[in-house]
């Protein structure tokens, strides 16, 4: 988005040039003024999301505030994302707005999706079924078949980058998060640094062997077979017994209490893409003209999966919830730290509620993280303790299958009981050593914290 774009005099244009130039800030920097910006969105390693709202356009959007001393040389990354991020332009994709920098951040303005996460969403609908299964899907292969169409691979599909663009009843889905996506310098090269989330990233992936546009398909194929049935279609909890498990390509099992509403093409649809070999997988446009997208879903109207849906997705969102709000009041903390007083507006990286004020502890003006990194200690306490009374259905990987399928029957059996141990340990350590678990520290990465999840399971 250009400067005249948003109609600014030339006198003005030329004043504003003028005293970045003096004051040293690089000339976009001006463009920063025609965005009102609103509450902390999210964080990661290197910055800070926020809403905010284009003054002259009046869309609502998101800034992605990157603080260049954060990226300890990756600034190449940066680059890489805005250059990929200006040439897509897809109705499924989260739309790339404008890009600005200061002397000490870069900020990313995209399109704002309002409609909440893709589980988030299907929970509070009154009801779903087979077929808005497969408008979800038809739409994500859509985006993929457009990004792999220009040789560009997404390589963290997984439900919490999957979007509704509006509240809506009728909304599109929007594909975002293109912060570990890369460009193949020809159809078929192979990538092998690390790269996307436990639990959706493809075994090549995993295992280092090299990965390309297949990995995505991989990953579709988790997103379809939870999407249907609330769970994942994998039980392991680290790589070594993940590779083990469906190195066969037997490991994909249709609980029949979970599957039986489920149509038959849409298991084959799942089998087609969670191939172990990425050779074997079908491209996204294969996909797209598989017969249970073309038709067969469209005839499943009338069963409503959302009742075994929901368990699975209500206890993991819960879950979630609250270590999420452990990582971003973290992940801010950390940020703010690297930031000096002689910084650009250094403020700027912090909490702010859904007025774009700060967030400050009660009665007084100081900021929460000058006292504490956990913002709401008793919201999260709160929602611990339902977990806890609800323990049967919380899990401490993502969206667990209710099933054992071993057949050493006893070993698995204290496998889950292991399980619900560990979560009932972790719900009365967060519970008795508060400030343990205010102080939670994810692993040192001179990469995104994204890249980094695979090598936590390791």
């Amino acid at each position: 988005m250009s400067e005249s774009q948003h109609g600014s005099p030339p006198d003005s244009q030329k004043f504003k040039k003028l005293f970045n130039k003096l004051s040293g800030q690089p000339a976009s920097y001006s463009r920063k003024q025609h965005y009102t910006f609103g509450k902390t969105l999210g964080a990661g390693s290197f910055g800070i999301v926020r809403y905010a709202r284009d003054n002259v356009t009046n869309e609502e959007v998101a800034v992605k505030i990157i603080l260049k001393k954060a990226l300890k040389g990756n600034e190449e990354m940066i680059i890489d994302e805005l250059n990929l991020l200006q040439e897509l332009s897809h109705p499924h994709i989260v739309g790339f707005r404008d890009w600005f920098e200061s002397k000490d951040k870069f900020y990313i303005v995209t399109q704002l999706a309002t409609g909440g996460e893709l589980f988030d969403r299907i929970v509070s609908k009154g009801r779903f079924t087979e077929h808005d299964a497969s408008l979800v899907i038809v739409q994500m292969l859509e985006a993929i078949e457009y990004l792999h169409n220009k040789d560009i691979v997404h390589r963290d599909l997984k439900p919490e980058n999957i979007l509704y663009l509006t509240p809506e009843e009728n909304s599109n889905v929007v594909l975002a998060d293109f912060g570990i996506a890369k460009r193949l310098q020809s159809p078929n090269e192979k990538l092998t640094s690390s790269a996307g989330s436990f639990g959706y990233a493809a075994p090549e992936v995993i295992i280092g062997t090299g990965h390309g546009k297949p990995c995505d398909i991989w990953s579709m194929g988790v997103i379809t077979y939870t999407l249907l049935c609330g769970y994942s279609p994998f039980r392991s909890e680290n790589v070594q017994d993940f590779i083990a498990e469906v190195k066969h390509n037997n490991a994909v099992i249709f609980h029949a209490d979970y599957w039986k509403d489920v149509s038959k093409d849409a298991r084959r649809f799942i089998i087609k893409a969670l191939q172990f070999d990425p050779e074997n997988r079908p491209t996204a446009k294969e996909l797209l003209a598989d017969p249970w997208l073309v038709s067969i879903a469209e005839q499943h109207k009338e069963c409503d999966l959302l009742p075994n849906l929901k368990q699975g997705f209500d206890a993991k969102a819960k879950f979630r919830q609250a270590i999420e709000m452990v990582k971003l009041n973290n992940r801010i903390l950390k940020l703010k730290e690297i930031q000096t007083d002689e910084d650009d507006d250094p403020n700027e990286i912090n909490l702010f509620n859904d007025s774009g004020s700060l967030v400050t502890e009660s009665g007084t003006q100081t900021p929460v993280f000058d006292r504490a990194p956990l913002v709401s200690w008793k919201k999260f306490s709160n929602i611990l303790s339902n977990l806890e009374n609800d323990k049967s259905r919380a899990s401490l990987s993502p969206i667990k299958s209710p099933y054992r399928t071993s057949s050493r029957d006893e070993n698995s059996k204290k496998s889950s009981n292991l399980t619900s141990d560990a979560f009932v340990q972790l719900v009365h350590t967060a519970s008795e050593n508060r400030e343990r678990v205010s102080n939670y520290k994810e692993p040192e990465s001179s990469t995104d914290s994204t890249e980094s999840e695979l090598e936590d399971k390791k």
